[in-house]
């Protein structure tokens, strides 16, 4: 059976379906064990399209309105306006509509999956953020381009942070410190370190969360939970504790028809 997790705030919004999914329902094997999303991961694509199908099946969705920007760790923004003319999501990492029937999914284990809606102007995105999207401030982009081409009101807009790999979990090198400090200095909430080892942990939910109020986002507009991806193996893919070719997640949000 799938299990999927919601946001509290969206949870009880009638214009909106979303979820959170987790590593349970699927028909994939080994690493990928069960409900693996990924065409490129190296999982069985068979496998995989058969997931997505009982992803959509749970949902109540067709499989065809559920749409996979091909994440490359980049701050590329796409926006799909019509679910006849679907944009090519090559090197993409979030995706806005206001098209209603229009799935935006992204993909984790272990990057941050965040989901965007102003219901106002009804308007809904999907952004995956790993310490490069959080560098390339990809989250402050995509709240731009809604305001940009739809006149979202930043404050108006509600954020939902989901599973990602916790600070503790998190080691980096010096590139990742040298590029998030241009962003956010010596914040330590975002940036700490292990004085005993000497090494850097980062914080990419933390991060992402100032972000969003960097851009203009209430503070209790944005939920934030708490999972860890690279603790909970029962529960969550990780490629940090399991290699790049394990399962990984996804996030999505539609606005209903």
């Amino acid at each position: 059976m799938i299990e999927l997790l919601q946001f509290r705030q969206f949870e009880s919004l009638r214009g909106i379906g979303h979820f959170i999914t987790t590593r349970y329902g699927g028909r994939s094997e080994g690493t990928f064990e069960s409900l693996n999303l990924s065409m490129k991961a190296g999982d069985d694509v068979n496998r995989v399209a058969e997931n997505r199908i009982l992803l959509a099946e749970e949902i109540g969705l067709n499989p065809r309105q559920m749409h996979f920007p091909d994440q490359c760790h980049t701050n590329h923004i796409k926006i799909i306006e019509s679910r006849f003319d679907i944009p090519d999501l090559k090197e993409t990492d979030g995706v806005i509509t206001h098209q209603k029937g229009i799935c935006l999914c992204v993909l984790a284990a272990d990057c941050v999956p965040i989901l965007l809606y102003d219901s106002v102007k009804q308007v809904v995105a999907a952004v995956h953020s790993g310490w490069r999207g959080t560098a390339g401030s990809i989250i402050i982009k995509a709240i731009e381009q809604m305001t940009g081409e739809y006149g979202s009101k930043p404050e108006r807009i509600m954020a939902g942070i989901g599973p990602a790999i916790s600070a503790p979990n998190y080691e980096v090198g010096g590139e990742v410190v040298q590029k998030l400090e241009s962003l956010f200095g010596k914040n330590e909430q975002v940036i700490s370190f292990n004085g005993r080892a000497g090494k850097a942990h980062v914080d990419l939910k933390e991060a992402n969360r100032l972000l969003l109020l960097e851009a203009g986002l209430k503070p209790g507009r944005i939920e934030v939970m708490d999972d860890c991806t690279f603790s909970k193996p029962e529960y969550f893919f990780s490629a940090r504790r399991d290699g790049y070719h394990t399962g990984r997640f996804a996030a999505g949000i539609f606005l209903k028809e």
